[in-house]
């Protein structure tokens, strides 16, 4: 599975799907494993959740070979430090 799989089924999973209270969405697959991690300037509500939620189902729809996902939402208020992080693990973040 290459990187670009996975961005191209993010970019997809979230289209029409990004609350405004979302600042970065994380997403790496790492041993059968989703990581993702989705960062909230305010407390994300129950219903924001639910939408990138499913969002993630989608992707995992996508990989049969991926058998577990670690889904984190994340109150972050500070600014998130870009700083030697890769890109494309970042497939949504706003300025």
């Amino acid at each position: 599975m290459s990187n670009m799989q996975l961005i191209l089924s993010v970019q997809r999973a979230l289209f029409r799907s990004i609350p405004k209270n979302t600042k970065a969405i994380y997403a790496k697959i790492e041993s059968n494993n989703l990581i993702w991690k989705v960062y909230f300037d305010e407390i994300p509500t129950e219903e924001e959740k639910e939408m990138l939620s499913i969002a993630a189902t989608e992707v995992l729809c996508d990989f049969p070979e991926i058998l577990f996902s670690d889904e984190q939402y994340i109150y972050h208020p500070e600014p998130i430090n870009f700083k030697d992080t890769i890109y494309y693990n970042w497939p949504y973040t706003r300025y």
